[in-house]
């Protein structure tokens, strides 16, 4: 049996009820192309590399990012709560050690969401990236973090979020 040289978690969540448009290239068929082929490429057999599921997220969690309005409820699906949710699986997995590294495959997507959110940008309600950092610090006590955005357009509302903070430091 391979044995990977970090001890890896992986978390899917290709949201089945949130959707832009059935040929937009933001759909659940990537994600569970990309599912399909860690699965058919036997990734989830190599001892060391563990599937994660999400938790959700609460709206506390949000609100220590983002102001909603009208509220957390109105501009959010079961989806949101849930693809931030992933983000913070790993987050958890990471800090307590289960794991070195960590990557989740989650939609919708979280980068374009600012501070201040009242519907979608760029198809993004609630910022995953920076729900994750303000969990980080509230629960672990971690200060200073490095957001690396490999995106192919540029993290806005991530941007946005933590333009003004001396412990972020957001590469896009």
């Amino acid at each position: 049996m391979l044995k990977a040289i970090n001890k890896t978690g992986l978390v899917f969540f290709p949201a089945f009820d949130w959707a832009i448009d059935p040929t937009h290239p933001e759909r659940e068929e990537r994600l569970l192309y990309t599912q399909d082929q860690v699965f058919e490429e036997g990734i989830l057999d190599i001892e060391d590399i563990v599937e994660y599921k999400p938790s959700l997220v609460s709206d506390m969690d949000i609100k220590r990012v983002h102001f909603c309005v009208p509220d957390v409820f109105s501009v959010t699906t079961k989806s949101h709560f849930i693809s931030a949710g992933g983000a913070i699986t790993m987050g958890r997995a990471l800090m307590e050690k289960e794991i070195q590294r960590g990557f989740a495959l989650v939609r919708p997507p979280g980068h374009h969401s600012m501070r201040v959110v009242h519907g979608n940008r760029g198809f993004c309600n609630i910022n995953n990236e920076a729900i994750l950092v303000e969990f980080l610090r509230k629960h672990y006590g971690v200060k200073r973090v490095a957001i690396v955005d490999t995106d192919c357009h540029h993290g806005d509302g991530t941007q946005d979020i933590y333009w003004h903070d001396p412990d972020t430091l957001f590469i896009s």
